[in-house]
């Protein structure tokens, strides 16, 4: 990027900057050290712009949801803040010779928010309901490994065929269709938590509503506001009880903007994010250990509709992918320490070992080009493909309510346009988070914002939203070589193999220009120096359980 767009950026910034430097400057007084609710035990959070779509451990796919269900619902296996598997609900658990099959041993002191025993038979049940296509959930992909998950998922197979199977109330087995090395990191996803059948049958969708929910996590779901908070409460059965040490948890939706002034005024104890436009060092010199940057292992993209014309041109995706200046983006923009990004996978995913994959390919030689030279072959990639000033490629960036997500789409809609000139005509569309969501779902979208953020630290957790036909292939692509080297990697004897059969099934998809991959995350956020027990730095894929907090 040139110095007028930078200079560009700037200005558009100006205005925002103003109002954040103010309250930079003028919030250095003692006010973000008020009490937040001591007297109640509340700890308030803000969870995001965009109302949550769902608290159905079997229908989330997103971490403004992931946030909450946490609390409210536990697996068979906990994590450390370090990402460590740990016990859960299942106090211990046996592993066959051949890593095919999985017993679980429950704690017997488990039991729901209403009291009754949390038991084999639960798991069993919640299992067998998520995987069912008829649920609708889109963490599904965590049922291939099991006996008949596939066949189940793609409507071969009634659910009741899956290799999931209650041996007596505290003992549930699990025989899986090969040795997937990750099976046991795959359990913390909320889709393979416990289930209240009974809540479920009587009450269908509306199960998740307060008074109706049975949870048998730390909390318990006391409030749901329509277009406002969630209030959780301690769950007087939890059998960890005496770990719990914060009462009450209100989540609150709200933009950067906002959660950063309650935080100044002692209203937030916790922010999802941080706002747009200041570095981490100027954010480290304000608010020292109340400001929190840690590197992550997640993804920042656009998806390509492939079903949309224009951009179900293999060529005209490389060209728009060509000319985003990333580094301009994480440098001049948003400078929070995230790194550019033109894989498919987090650079750092598996200790780095997909980090330069696309070198392999010669369409993407042009990553060791100057801008000038890309601009120069992008656009007569465009002219070949039959654009011109009399027929434009016209081209909506669809992107969520946050500040930095507007910035970008707004950064990347100035690279085209600078690049293309009268070839392009781009426009921005901007919708609150479950609109926004549908609207991918749907297909309603020319390039869409997203973020793939690890649940566990392998490939194959990216990699499954592009099978052709999953749930969160929002795309639209279909590919029978990717999916044949999906499968043969997470049907592996060995990690060797598993590794191959991942980097093959990644080359399709960068070959394809599935999707615009813009940087690698990092997460920040602000954090009273009220709040004991959190502490993140190896957190790479920013769990957060409000189990692990208290009041200092």
């Amino acid at each position: 990027m040139d110095k007028r767009v930078i200079r560009k950026f700037y200005r558009y910034l100006a205005a925002g900057l103003l109002g954040l430097i103010a309250l930079m400057l003028f919030g250095c007084d003692n006010t973000q050290n008020k009490p937040v609710d001591n007297a109640n035990k509340t700890l308030v959070i803000g969870n995001g712009a965009g109302q949550i779509p769902t608290l159905d451990p079997g229908k989330w796919s997103d971490n403004t949801s992931l946030r909450v269900i946490h609390d409210l619902f536990e697996g068979l296996v906990f994590e450390t803040q370090q990402n460590k598997i740990i016990p859960g609900l299942a106090v211990t658990w046996a592993v066959s010779e051949d890593k095919k099959t999985y017993v679980f041993y429950l704690r017997k002191d488990a039991k729901w928010s209403n009291g009754k025993p949390v038991t084999a038979y639960d798991f069993e049940y919640a299992f067998k309901r998520n995987v069912d296509p008829k649920t609708g959930g889109q963490q599904v992909d965590v049922f291939r490994p099991i006996v008949n998950g596939n066949e189940i998922i793609a409507g071969k197979l009634p659910s009741s065929a899956l290799g999931v199977k209650a041996l007596n109330a505290d003992t549930l087995e699990i025989k899986l269709a090969y040795p997937y090395p990750f099976f046991l990191e795959s359990l913390l996803n909320p889709v393979t938590y416990p289930l209240y059948k009974p809540a479920i049958e009587k009450y269908g969708d509306a199960w998740t509503q307060v008074g109706k929910m049975i949870s048998n996590g730390p909390y318990m779901l006391k409030e749901w506001v329509p277009n406002g908070h969630i209030l959780v409460k301690e769950n007087p059965y939890y059998w960890d009880k005496k770990a719990i040490h914060i009462k009450q948890v209100k989540y609150l939706p709200m933009s950067s903007q906002t959660e950063y002034s309650q935080f100044l005024a002692g209203q937030v104890d916790m922010t999802y994010t941080v706002p747009s436009g200041f570095s981490k060092v100027q954010f480290e010199k304000r608010f020292g250990s109340e400001f929190i940057n840690v590197p992550m292992l997640g993804t920042y993209f656009y998806w390509f509709n492939m079903k949309k014309p224009g951009v179900n041109n293999v060529a005209v995706r490389q060209a728009l992918t060509m000319v985003v200046d990333r580094n301009a983006i994480v440098q001049s923009i948003l400078k929070l320490g995230q790194t550019p990004l033109y894989g498919q996978v987090p650079n750092d995913l598996q200790g780095g070992i997909y980090k330069g994959l696309y070198l392999k390919l010669p369409s993407y030689q042009w990553v060791k080009w100057p801008m000038n030279r890309r601009i120069d072959y992008a656009k007569s990639l465009l002219t070949k493909a039959g654009f011109s000033a009399e027929h434009p490629l016209i081209l909506t960036i669809s992107f969520n309510t946050q500040e930095s997500h507007k910035m970008v789409a707004e950064a990347i809609a100035q690279m085209w346009i600078r690049a293309f000139g009268d070839l392009v005509k781009v426009t921005l569309n901007n919708q609150e988070w479950k609109v926004y969501l549908q609207d991918l779902q749907n297909g309603n979208y020319d390039i869409g914002r997203m973020g793939g953020i690890a649940t566990i630290n392998e490939a194959s957790n990216f990699l499954e939203s592009y099978l052709c036909g999953n749930v969160s292939n929002y795309g639209q692509f279909c590919n029978d070589k990717l999916d044949k080297f999906y499968y043969q990697g997470m049907a592996s004897l060995t990690k060797k193999a598993y590794d191959e059969n991942m980097e093959k099934a990644l080359l399709v998809a960068m070959k394809a220009y599935v999707t615009l991959p813009i940087y690698d995350y990092t997460y920040s956020r602000f954090v009273s120096n009220r709040v004991g027990g959190y502490d993140p730095q190896k957190n790479y894929m920013d769990s957060v359980y409000s189990k692990w907090f208290y009041f200092k």
